[in-house]
């Protein structure tokens, strides 16, 4: 990838292009990780109530990763005794909304495990919690693969997928006759979904929509993820569906696919491919009576514009 940049010389800017930031590093990712997978996971089994699927492993598997999200936070902590400060800010902090609905989420999923008809209620703030984390990424407007529309969707997509994921994973030892028909399907439709919005997400990206080298970064990915995380997982299911002697173990392993893909995904996008936007220049300043120069913005795709 080119590393010209809009009217400037090829030359590096130092203290201008973005950097990669690194206040927020792998427990953090670690946040997204257990929060998406384990409401992905309460949605589905609590929606799946419906139909008769109740399983106390699987509400405690999604309230446990969930705890998990957050205690990674609190290990991210800088001064862990301040984190109660998270709770001041519920006018303007995803984060702290966040904090609320986990407050109904526990004891609301607690409950459940005794009242099974509560399972019912609990896709409601898992859909909640699952809703603030993407706002969290979006309302981070100075790294641009955070602030774009995609990411809520995205983020939305594959926390689905990666609880359905864990449900075809799991189901096989707690649930009587394994997981129900209706859980493959849906997980193939996820799949799909989150394919056809990390594509979109993608070429947003590497078409100006983020620095040079964040849009690497997502490109290298782009394969692996799209093979191993989304087009694995698809192929294994139809095996599944054509070879029943091999159907459990088939399921098992396009479940942790689907769900290790996610964990994948929100990693690179957390850690490894959040530059910050760095500085532009609209117009280089004039030296003497001469005119101004053009503008520049080291680290940026340069974008001929007609």
């Amino acid at each position: 990838m080119s590393d010209e940049m809009d009217g400037a010389p090829q030359m590096r800017h130092l203290g201008l292009a973005p950097w990669l930031q690194t206040a927020w590093d792998l427990r953090a990712a670690g946040n997204f990780i257990g929060g998406g997978s384990g409401t992905g996971l309460l949605i589905l089994v609590s929606l799946g109530a419906f139909a008769g699927l109740y399983s106390q492993v699987l509400l405690v598997a999604g309230l446990g990763l969930v705890g998990l999200g957050l205690f990674s936070v609190f290990l991210e902590i800088g001064r862990p005794l301040r984190s109660m400060n998270v709770l001041l800010g519920g006018k303007r902090s995803w984060m702290t909304r966040e904090a609320f609905i986990a407050a109904v989420l526990f004891p609301l999923g607690g409950a459940a495990l005794f009242l099974p008809d509560l399972a019912k209620l609990v896709w409601i703030p898992a859909l909640a919690y699952l809703y603030c984390q993407c706002r969290i990424l979006e309302a981070a407007k100075g790294i641009p693969t955070w602030r774009s529309p995609l990411i809520l969707p995205l983020i939305l997509a594959t926390g689905l997928t990666e609880g359905a994921g864990i449900l075809l994973l799991l189901a096989p030892f707690v649930v009587a006759g394994g997981a129900p028909e209706w859980v493959s399907g849906t997980l193939v439709a996820l799949l799909a979904l989150r394919l056809f919005v990390w594509m979109l997400y993608r070429r947003r990206m590497v078409d100006g929509g983020a620095p040079v080298q964040a849009a690497a970064v997502l490109i290298a990915f782009s394969g692996p993820f799209t093979i191993g995380g989304n087009v694995a997982p698809l192929v294994l299911l139809v095996a599944a569906g054509l070879q029943p002697d091999i159907a459990v173990a088939a399921m098992a392993a396009a479940g942790l696919a689907a769900m290790a893909g996610g964990w994948a995904l929100k990693i690179t996008i957390v850690t490894k491919a959040a530059f910050n936007q760095g500085f532009a220049i609209k117009h280089a300043p004039a030296r003497g009576s001469g005119a101004s120069g053009p503008g520049f913005k080291p680290g940026w795709r340069q974008i001929d514009k007609q």
